[in-house]
């Protein structure tokens, strides 16, 4: 026999993985599932609903197409969980964090956490507190503004990747001159980078229009032909729907690994390389509390400077981080980066060489 408390546990927990209203028959199915147990009786459901209405558990739901059903909701409190005000805090500021890299509307949604957090911290505050005010999020870098995607197209992914279905996506590729595509994917992963959503994905079949021929270099975020993995931005999907067709994707497929990271970002080889610096007294200091990598080991080089080693990839980022310390870093090996930065800062002296302002007239 199940007692009520796991009966209406388990409705709660039904309406909130639903997100939407859902009729009195399908909780009462659901139900039947959860417990595997096809016994259980409708009443009984109804009941529990009603039961669970009076505490605000649930809530009576929007109508839907049956117009003689009714419709529930999951209530404003339904949270099995208890935070202490610290871990209120700390809920707070991982939210705090999200949004400020691009993040609003997936903190909207989970809009009733994040108040239930800021109660907590409020009810256990010695003093009335702003919070947004006593807790923030940052970084030294120039924050771009994340690039303007449907909310709806990432509900339908997300979808995707829970029920295992294959998507239909109409997409903007770069650099093809403003052709649109339509690939046939398996959806893989979701990758939230530099305030964009990228999805890590399996193209099964790209369909061009009539008479364009891709070049053969396709470049980041846009399909690498059929069959391949490849990355693309949230923002340049023009239209995304499920497919009947079946894709199975690739075999102990993992976001993490290099064939996947490889399309998310830019991986300089396939393995990581040895990584020699020479740092000056400012970067020695940061480093030496913010190590580049676990195997980092810092050797004084006289009195002002400092080697650093250690093994990493060469990305973009690190590439990124180099090019934006040069003036207290420099790249001893491999000689394939040292290169690149020296490349890179010769271009830029001679850019700024050729629009240097004209010196003021002295009196």
């Amino acid at each position: 026999m199940i007692n009520y408390h796991r009966r209406r546990t388990a409705l709660r927990k039904i309406l909130q993985r639903s997100g939407t209203s859902m009729k009195t028959a399908d909780i009462h199915t659901a139900l039947c599932k959860w417990f595997d147990d096809f016994s259980l009786h409708g009443k009984t459901t109804l009941r529990d609903l009603e039961a669970l209405t009076e505490t605000e558990l649930v809530a009576v739901g929007e109508k839907g197409p049956d117009k003689k059903a009714k419709y529930w909701k999951s209530g404003r409190e339904s949270f099995d969980l208890t935070l202490s005000p610290t871990e209120a805090m700390t809920l707070a500021a991982i939210f705090e964090h999200a949004q400020r890299f691009g993040f609003n509307a997936h903190t909207e949604q989970l809009g009733e956490l994040r108040e239930y957090a800021a109660s907590e911290m409020t009810k256990h505050s010695a003093r009335p507190l702003a919070w947004s005010q006593r807790i923030t999020s940052g970084t030294r870098f120039t924050l771009l503004q994340p690039g303007k995607h449907d909310p709806a197209h990432l509900a339908t992914i997300q979808a995707a990747i829970l029920e295992d279905v294959s998507l239909e996506v109409t997409y903007l590729p770069r650099d093809a001159g403003g052709v649109e595509c339509r690939y046939l994917l398996k959806p893989l992963a979701l990758s939230y980078q530099d305030s964009n959503v990228y999805l890590s994905a399996y193209v099964e079949q790209e369909h061009w229009p009539a008479g364009y021929v891709p070049a053969d270099q396709r470049g980041k975020y846009s399909s690498n032909g059929p069959r391949t993995l490849c990355a693309l931005m949230l923002h340049r999907m023009l239209a995304v729907k499920t497919s009947w067709l079946d894709v199975p994707g690739p075999p102990h497929y993992d976001v993490n690994s290099l064939d996947a990271q490889k399309h998310l970002m830019t991986i300089h080889g396939e393995a990581p390389v040895p990584l020699k610096l020479r740092l000056s007294a400012n970067l020695h200091n940061r480093l030496s509390e913010n190590p580049l990598a676990d195997d980092q080991v810092i050797v004084p080089q006289g009195d002002q400077h400092w080697d650093l080693s250690c093994s990493l990839y060469d990305t973009q980022g690190l590439r990124l981080f180099l090019l934006s310390n040069a003036a207290d870093i420099e790249v001893l090996a491999p000689a394939t980066l040292r290169s690149h930065v020296h490349q890179t800062l010769l271009r830029a002296v001679t850019l700024y060489a050729s629009n240097e302002p004209a010196p003021k007239d002295t009196p």
